[in-house]
């Protein structure tokens, strides 16, 4: 386990150190899962029932630690985009390699290992996203190219809560019934599908479940504005990536509402009702999806990393 959080340490960006301060204990509590993972045949055989591909040992399905040259290493598994069969990648959970071009073409010999799922690319999680895609264009397309997944955007609680952005408007925040959520939140999300073509590639509204969970922690809302219905937004606790704090589960403000800079005041007054000042609000935000940045960043937010497809030379890499 030490060595893997040492790796994982390599691959942390600089403001996720200085916002956790217990980087180590949230990095193991985060790995640990995966890699207990590794070589576990009766999970792998679970997931292959599942997923019903001819490949049959269930030791390939499990997470598996690939040695690579010169004595490094990877932890990975194979995942499916969307659980769509025809989108196989190779997930990578901690490396010895260094977050660099060198370290990303080494990382090119894990995927013959899973040669029975034709992968079509890798995906990793970067430190640094536009560094590292422009490093790796720089030296030309036999390195591989990386593209962003999604963009990891966080703020600390302290200075989220702080800020008051303004519009001609209240908005306020209440407690919201967990099926009563969901059925709001996959309503906006049909009709966001109908103006934004491809949004449910990167885009799904979170089910009855996940909001639930979300409500046993007192933040489930529905979102009002001057007392009229305009969506809903959750939160939920997840310390992932070496972040310490609240991950936004859901935002999703109906057509009404959209573009008028509510998304912003939310994300605050959400800021204002967590117990940890240091704690960190963050989420996971597409690429694609730019009024999300846009808000995030009215609200303070900034990148701190991001899940990246790097794609070696001769691989098809990720559609869409």
């Amino acid at each position: 386990m030490e060595h893997a959080l040492d790796a994982a340490e390599r691959w942390i960006s600089d403001r996720v150190r200085e916002w956790s301060p217990t980087l180590r204990e949230s990095l193991s509590k985060w790995l640990e899962p995966q890699l207990a993972l590794v070589g576990d045949a009766e999970w792998g055989a679970q997931i292959r029932d599942m997923v019903k591909l001819p490949v049959d040992d269930p030791r390939d399905w499990a997470n598996r630690r690939i040695e690579l040259a010169d004595g490094e290493w990877a932890i990975a598994g194979i995942r499916f985009r969307g659980r769509d069969i025809e989108k196989p990648f190779v997930d990578i959970i901690a490396t010895s390699v260094p977050p660099s071009v060198e370290g990303f073409q080494r990382l090119a010999e894990v995927l013959p290992h899973y040669a029975d799922f034709a992968p079509l690319c890798l995906r990793v999680n970067a430190p640094e996203p536009d560094t590292l895609i422009s490093a790796l264009a720089s030296v030309g397309s036999a390195a591989g190219h990386a593209d962003v997944d999604m963009w990891i955007v966080a703020g600390r609680v302290r200075e989220l809560s702080a800020r008051e952005p303004n519009v001609d408007a209240r908005v306020s925040l209440e407690k919201m019934n967990p099926d009563a959520a969901a059925k709001r939140a996959a309503e906006i999300y049909d009709e966001l599908a109908s103006s934004r073509t491809g949004i449910v590639e990167w885009a799904t509204p979170e089910d009855e479940e996940s909001l639930a969970a979300c409500a046993a922690e007192g933040l489930l809302f529905e979102v009002t504005v001057d007392g009229v219905s305009a969506g809903i937004t959750a939160l939920a606790r997840d310390d992932s990536f070496g972040l310490r704090g609240w991950c936004v589960q859901e935002i999703c403000l109906d057509r009404v509402h959209r573009g008028r800079g509510f998304g912003p005041v939310v994300l605050c007054d959400l800021a204002r009702r967590l117990p940890n000042p240091d704690d960190v609000l963050w989420g996971h935000i597409h690429p694609g999806n730019t009024a999300s940045l846009r808000n995030a960043f009215a609200a303070g937010r900034e990148i701190v990393g991001g899940q990246l497809w790097f794609t070696p030379d001769g691989y098809p890499g990720m559609p869409g």
